[in-house]
C-alpha cells in the first residue's frame, strides 16, 4: 500500500504536467501578444498566417518549445501553464511589425 501511494505521488505530477502543457496555439498567441504589446488577440486569422511556417514546434512530454527553422534558435518554451518568450524580436521580424516605443520617449 505504501508503494502504491509513493508511486501515485511520483507519477501524478508528471501526468498533470503532461495534460496541461502549452500547445502550439498557446505559443503562437503569447508570441504575438508580446510582439504587439496588446493583451488579447482579436483576429483569429492571425493563427493561419504563412509567417508561422518559419516556426517549428517541439514537444518533450511535459515541456514544449518553438524554434526558428532557419536560425535554429529558441523562440519560446513552456511548462505546465507557464510560457516564456526567449526571442521577442522573432514576431516583429516575421510579421514586419514595428516595436512599440518606450513610455515617455519622444
Amino acid at each position: 500500500m505504501k508503494m502504491l501511494i509513493i508511486l501515485l505521488l511520483v507519477i501524478a505530477p508528471f501526468g498533470y504536467a503532461y495534460y496541461n502543457k502549452p500547445l502550439l496555439p498557446a505559443h503562437k498567441e503569447k508570441i504575438y501578444l508580446v510582439a504587439t504589446g496588446s493583451d488579447k488577440v482579436t483576429d483569429q486569422e492571425i493563427y493561419s498566417q504563412p509567417q508561422w511556417d518559419g516556426l517549428e514546434f517541439r514537444d518533450w512530454l511535459i515541456v514544449t518549445a518553438t524554434q526558428d527553422k532557419e536560425k535554429q534558435s529558441l523562440v519560446s518554451w513552456g511548462f505546465v501553464g507557464y510560457l516564456k518568450i526567449v526571442d521577442t524580436d522573432w514576431a516583429l521580424k516575421a510579421f514586419d511589425l514595428k516595436p512599440k516605443d518606450a513610455e515617455g520617449s519622444k
